[in-house]
């Protein structure tokens, strides 16, 4: 079973060095070869691993018994299992350790969109479902805010709407135009059309758990974002308010290839008019 794993080992910059150094003799090169993707800052190391049968641990409490004053902090998911978790050691020893289900449901998954700016900015998030014939909602966001959506377009249909709440359980702006001049005329709805509590519970859910794959805050607690700052910082990216968990964001960085846009896409050929939509208009404050 293939686990993907992070561990940051921070601490006394002097000390990190070493720690480096005697971490390199304690894995073998071929692992360190094939199996990790190092991305050490001033600050931190870190370690990127995609490993299978289980992660190498007694080396890293091993090292962290020997440099005593750094701390070690491990973040792992395996899908296969159904499990993620962390721990945390230092000098050899377990400190804290969490672990949880998460959801292998495949069938269950809804098809996302991904765009991101070469600084790491997040231009657009998405999540959607097809609810009716003729309508998609979903949840978007972007560095700076966040909505649910509600799409409109009958079958073969050049005209289209977009509606979007503004921070309630209602639809407060909408957006309206036709698919081939690519232009949306923008309204506020006043007063605001209240989002059935069904639907909005349907939609809230759609969005954490979206939330909890792929993107991390700003305004959270700054212990549990840490680990995720570091790395942006290491990589001489930007933060914002919204922005994408660093495991999706590294990957999406090695499939695309130095200097080549950041595009993530499980959208079906259906569902494209709509992100087309939102980058044209919600998206772009339009």
């Amino acid at each position: 079973m293939l686990i993907h794993a992070t561990v940051t080992v921070s601490g006394d910059k002097a000390m990190l060095g070493a720690c480096e150094a005697r971490l390199r003799r304690l894995l073998s090169p071929q692992f360190l070869k094939n199996e990790v993707t190092e991305h050490h800052g001033a600050g931190a190391l870190c370690y990127d691993l995609k490993v299978e049968g289980g992660i190498p641990f007694p080396v890293f409490a091993q090292a962290s018994q020997e440099f005593s004053g750094l701390e070690f902090a491990a973040e792992w998911v395996n899908v296969a299992a159904g499990e993620k978790g962390s721990a945390t050691m230092v000098n050899g020893r377990v400190t804290g350790q969490e672990t949880e289900r998460v959801a292998t449901r495949a069938g269950d998954e809804h098809p996302v969109y991904l765009e991101v700016a070469s600084n790491g900015t997040l231009t657009l998030a998405l999540t959607l479902f097809r609810a009716t014939r003729e309508e998609w909602r979903g949840y978007a966001l972007t560095a700076a805010r966040d909505s649910v959506l509600r799409a409109l377009r009958a079958p073969e249909s050049d005209s289209v709407e977009l509606f979007a709440s503004d921070g309630g359980p209602e639809w407060a702006l909408a957006w309206r135009g036709t698919l081939s001049s690519g232009i949306f005329i923008r309204d506020e709805l006043r007063p605001p059309i209240e989002i059935a509590k069904a639907v909005f519970r349907d939609l809230d859910v759609l969005a954490r758990n979206f939330v909890a794959d792929w993107i991390w805050f700003a305004s959270e607690r700054r212990e549990d974002i840490a680990i995720e700052r570091e790395r942006y910082v290491q990589s001489g990216l930007e933060t914002a308010d919204a922005n994408v968990r660093w495991a999706r964001l590294h990957r999406l960085r090695v499939d695309a290839g130095e200097g080549r846009p950041l595009v993530h896409s499980t959208l079906g050929a259906e569902d494209l008019w709509v992100k087309d939509v939102v980058l044209a208009s919600w998206a772009g404050k339009a």
